[in-house]
């Protein structure tokens, strides 16, 4: 029978003199408290992960520790808990009002001079773990909160409240001074956020809210086409020109598509080549380089397009990845931002993030909804955003199609793809679609009229659409619809 190690924390803190019930890992920042009873070592890294820190470790490290760290210096409790093992410490920085932040970004552990046989602890999908509260209601990332602190907040009063509450910094969007917070397993978070909400440092406070990617609506849906055939014809990139952004589940390799991509990122997880299993954000991508048209007449262009993937394998995007997915696309040089997606929950964090990105300029557009419950769509229903409804083949409102007071303007919601969601390749209709091709005819539009703001371009929009439907703004159809004759209107 192979003998179990039993590893200490050697250090300049209290050693575990006797039992220690249960485990508990706890990071804030350079420091660490861990208490552990002959827990195994697997478990412990385990809790480290689960903490937002990427460990890659030999398959072949055993061992248990026994320890009762408190407020530890990060190296020196490993330099204990590692002992008998080689181990390599990443560190990055979140940055943020509250200043700059230490975070151990990784951890490797390895036999000495194998560190090549180092695997990912917790795998690499990054699929998010979603629940919802005791009662139900809206779904949101398990054991996460986001937090934006009062103007004038000291980072030690920060520390002290996490420390508090088991909380760990594990990214911020510093532009919004929004910090993403993981918690311990298990943590009632609709009980700890009614708490925070009255704390005199918390400005706002809410779970990382689940946005499902939209269901399509479908006719004609053939077999699995050939996602990356050379029959896909994409029209020659506008050059000299700011760039359109998709905020989607990502992008397939397609010979020509990747001509015009001229940013991409994964925003659910970064180390990861981009792609897109949903195909969902290829077919969008399709719609906003003019490689897919569901209208005749629009110019044969096309626009760089910036590919961001921001919803997972299962269809899931959260909040804090939507932001940064914003972020990424106003680095970029996008002007025209769009999202073929939406929720009815309305989040505080998300609207910040929408009147930051068009205070720099940029134009967000989003569907409407693929339902007719009349209920807002978020994002469509932010002010300002142009929120699109979708017309059937033959002009008038398609049956899904949602409506309200907050829908800006209508356009074509069918198009016929080589390339499938959720399915085969075929013919496709929604919001989404309308969506993708607002956001194409505003990117034409820059590109003739570079010199143009956002306000001035939306007004364009809304001058060359054509008022069908009842005389005026209407919950249908909006302002009008970008139909042939206003989308020549609109790009003369």
């Amino acid at each position: 029978m192979r003998s179990r190690h039993v590893l200490y924390a050697a250090l300049s803190v209290l050693l575990c003199a006797g039992p220690v019930s249960g485990l508990s890992v706890r990071l804030n920042g350079d420091r660490i408290s861990i208490t552990a009873n002959r827990e195994p070592l697997v478990e412990v890294l385990t809790r480290i992960a689960q903490s937002g820190v990427n460990v890659r470790v030999d398959p072949q490290v055993r061992g248990e520790v026994t320890a009762d760290v408190k407020d530890a210096d990060v190296q020196e409790a490993m330099d204990g808990l590692l002992s008998r093992f080689g181990y390599v410490l990443i560190w990055n920085v979140i940055e943020g009002p509250l200043g700059p932040m230490p975070k151990l970004d990784e951890i490797q552990v390895f036999f000495p001079g194998k560190k090549e046989k180092i695997q990912p602890l917790l795998g690499t999908n990054a699929n998010y773990a979603v629940t919802t509260g005791p009662s139900g209601g809206p779904e949101f990332v398990q054991d996460e909160i986001l937090i934006g602190f009062k103007p004038g907040t000291r980072r030690d009063a920060v520390e002290l409240l996490l420390s508090q509450i088991g909380g760990t910094v594990v990214d911020s969007i510093p532009g919004l001074g929004i910090y993403r917070v993981r918690l311990a397993p298990g943590t009632n978070l609709i009980a700890l956020i009614q708490q925070l909400e009255k704390n005199a440092l918390v400005a706002v406070v809410e779970p990382n809210y689940i946005v499902d990617a939209p269901a399509p609506g479908a006719r004609n849906t053939a077999e699995a086409g050939n996602a990356g055939s050379d029959d896909i014809s994409v029209p020659p990139p506008l050059e000299n020109v700011a760039a359109l952004a998709i905020l989607d589940s990502g992008l397939m390799p397609i010979k020509g598509l990747d001509d015009v991509v001229v940013g991409r990122y994964d925003a659910v997880n970064p180390d990861r080549s981009l792609g897109d299993s949903l195909g969902h954000g290829t077919q969008m991508a399709l719609i906003a380089s003019g490689a897919v048209s569901p209208q005749e007449g629009t110019d044969s262009l096309s626009v760089p397009l910036v590919a961001v993937r921001a919803f997972d394998d299962n269809g899931r995007a959260s909040n804090f990845g939507l932001m940064k997915s914003m972020s990424y696309a106003l680095e970029n040089g996008a002007r025209v931002i769009n999202m073929s997606w939406g929720t009815e929950v309305k989040s505080d964090f998300i609207s910040t993030a929408v009147a930051h990105a068009q205070s720099k300029g940029a134009i967000l557009v989003a569907a409407a909804g693929n339902e007719p419950t009349g209920a807002a769509m978020y994002p469509a229903a932010y002010r300002d955003v142009i929120a699109v409804s979708a017309l059937a083949e033959g002009g008038a409102i398609w049956a899904n199609s949602n409506s309200g007071d907050f829908i800006t303007l209508a356009a074509p919601g069918y198009a016929t793809f080589p390339v499938g969601y959720k399915g085969g390749a075929g013919a496709y209709a929604g919001t989404s679609i309308s969506s993708a091709y607002v956001s194409r005819a505003l990117a034409l539009y820059f590109a003739k009229h570079p010199k143009a703001t956002a306000s001035e371009a939306i007004q364009a929009l809304k001058h060359a659409v054509t008022d069908i439907g009842a005389t005026g703004r209407d919950s249908q159809y909006g302002y009008g619809a970008l139909d042939a004759a206003a989308m020549a209107r609109f790009l003369r």
